[in-house]
């Protein structure tokens, strides 16, 4: 990866490429917080198996969302067949876990594209990036170097920060998420 240089947009899929090359196949657990606005927030569990192409999204206030067999499970919309990449893009939370597959590395035809990538604290990596368009408009993603998973994105005055991420063994079962209110915002840990 290309520290602290600015970058093209040709730069992004091979970033991609090498965030994804962090990640062990395994299944993850994640929980976190997804701010729009200083008093608007929700809590989320993501347990995601990139492997076998499963996820499923639980939401402090909204129904479950979920990926088995080729199938998007939306309690809105019914089942939907779509590919596991695809299946990704009505929930970003989920990406959180598979940061590569987020809409951001140039690919045709994402809007923005990384530009500069830096190391942040002993185990994180910072990248920034910016809309095509109009070079001022920028988000931030940070990804932890040991597990190639996300844990901060900044985009559109919104933010989802993963407070937790363990593996689960593929035949284990989750308990029924439970969501505690913070009481104090949520500090970085990089």
């Amino acid at each position: 990866m290309r520290f602290d240089e600015l970058l093209t947009r040709s730069d992004g899929p091979a970033i991609a490429e090498q965030l994804a090359a962090l990640r062990r196949p395994a299944r993850y657990v994640l929980e976190g917080i997804h701010q729009e606005s200083r008093q608007k927030y929700s809590q989320f569990r993501v347990d995601v198996d990139e492997a076998a192409q499963t996820w499923s999204l639980v939401r402090q206030r909204d129904k479950p969302v979920s990926y088995r067999d080729g199938v998007l499970h939306e309690p809105d919309d019914g089942p939907i067949e779509v590919p596991f990449a695809r299946s990704m893009v009505p929930s970003p939370v989920v990406r959180m876990a598979v940061p590569d597959l987020m809409l951001r590395w140039g690919r045709s035809p994402e809007s923005f594209h990384p530009i500069l990538v830096q190391h942040v604290g002993e185990h994180s990596i910072l990248l920034t990036f910016e809309h095509h368009e109009d070079p001022a408009f920028r988000t931030t993603l940070v990804v932890d170097e040991r597990d190639g998973i996300a844990r901060r994105s900044y985009e559109h005055g919104e933010a989802t920060i993963i407070t937790s991420v363990r593996t689960a063994q593929p035949d284990e079962v989750l308990p029924r998420a439970r969501f505690v209110q913070p009481t104090d915002w949520t500090r970085p840990e990089y």
